[in-house]
């Protein structure tokens, strides 16, 4: 049967395998931006850096493991100036601030966790391109963690992260590269 594949097909069949190990490997890959992006829920007198993560406190990994990524990231840090605002952004519709806060203090105290209005959260939803679904207590959202630089009194967005491609290693490379 090899025998009755042409040399066509071959290239054919190469070409479709290195098309999908690289769609596939497109998850581990954080996407570079800059976009300018108004959020009121960040700090302009803060650090110059803010990551910002949407979950929801009754995930099972995708959401603490981030969160969790996200705190090892600040006790590998020598010096807390160089720390970035962490926001914790609940996308339960029946969450409340309070449960947010609460939540993401369990990782680290210098988190922030916040709960937005339907309206405001679709605002960001929009603004962020955020895919989240909820019926009931099932809640679909594609876990990206959003890096924002602050300029001058607007910030923007220069990279997201996939769950894949959040690392402690890629974090810090992260901000070597920015304070250089």
């Amino acid at each position: 049967m090899l025998n009755d594949i042409t040399s066509k097909e071959l290239i054919g069949i190469s070409l479709w395998l290195m098309l999908m190990i690289f769609i596939f490997s497109l998850s581990f890959v954080p996407l570079a931006l800059d976009k300018q992006v108004n959020v009121f829920f960040l700090d302009n007198s803060g650090n110059e850096h803010a990551l910002v993560f949407f979950g929801f406190r009754g995930c099972s990994n995708v959401c603490p493991m981030t969160l969790l990524t996200m705190k090892q990231f600040l006790d590998s840090q020598k010096s807390t100036e160089q720390w970035p605002q962490i926001i914790f952004i609940d996308v339960d519709v029946s969450s409340d601030t309070k449960q947010a806060s609460e939540f993401a203090k369990q990782f680290h105290s210098s988190f922030v966790g916040l709960h937005l209005p339907p309206e405001k959260l679709k605002n960001i939803s929009t603004l962020f391109g955020l895919n989240i679904k909820q019926q009931n207590s099932h809640i679909s959202h594609l876990g990206k963690t959003y890096l924002l630089r602050r300029e001058v009194n607007r910030w923007a967005l220069v990279k997201v992260y996939t769950p894949n491609s959040l690392s402690v290693e890629a974090l810090k490379n992260e901000f070597i590269y920015s304070s250089s």
